[in-house]
């Protein structure tokens, strides 16, 4: 019996994302159309990350509830643009994070921080203990965040929340790849050091290492 080789798995796996991504446009076609159920299924799918992107973005400020219902909205009025160049999410992700910064940079103050609105843990079958240390975790690291600035914030929160690449978050972001470099090389600096300042990131850093 022969083995597959590296270029039949390539090929199915390009199979298989041309079906995705043909799948994907249909969806936001019909969301595009108004179609009420692809809509719901569209939003679906995208609300925790949109929440998620934006609460880091937003570093716990109490207007974050409405950056994210700003960004679906404007996700749904653009579901006709999008062609599936890439992937679905990635494209809601960066209409997510220009909208968001957007909103962000035109606001005159900024508000208090809002423990209550900061970002939680994701759900899934942990026990208490493990959900209090990961929503502590995520407190803190929103906060932290909040401290950089938001062009900083954006391409650190890309790169260490989704797993974006430099270049995918240049694409995003719309700033030149050697912008994106530098500000994540200078963001994640200052992230380490505010980190190693935190006892309880700090202490989580360590229970990582081990």
């Amino acid at each position: 019996m022969s083995e597959r080789g590296p270029l039949v798995e390539s090929m199915e796996r390009l199979t298989q994302n041309a079906d995705d991504h043909a799948l994907d446009r249909e969806l936001a076609r019909a969301a595009a159309a108004g179609d009420p159920k692809a809509r719901r299924e569209l939003l679906d799918r995208l609300l925790d990350r949109v929440r998620t992107t934006v609460r880091y973005l937003n570093a716990g400020a109490a207007d974050t509830d409405d950056l994210v219902q700003v960004s679906l909205v404007q996700i749904l009025r653009s579901a006709g643009s999008f062609r599936g160049a890439s992937r679905l999410e990635t494209w809601a992700d960066r209409i997510t994070v220009r909208t968001a910064m957007r909103m962000i940079k035109a606001r005159r103050r900024r508000p208090e921080v809002a423990l209550e609105d900061l970002p939680v843990d994701q759900p899934g079958g942990v026990d208490p203990e493990d959900r209090l240390s990961r929503r502590q975790v995520s407190e803190h690291l929103a906060v932290l965040l909040g401290r950089l600035s938001p062009e900083r914030r954006t391409v650190v929160t890309l790169c260490l929340v989704h797993d974006y690449r430099v270049t995918e978050i240049a694409e995003i972001t719309g700033a030149p790849l050697n912008t994106v470099r530098d500000r994540l090389r200078v963001g994640r600096k200052q992230l380490r050091k505010m980190i190693a300042s935190d006892s309880v990131l700090a202490d989580w850093m360590e229970t990582v290492k081990r």
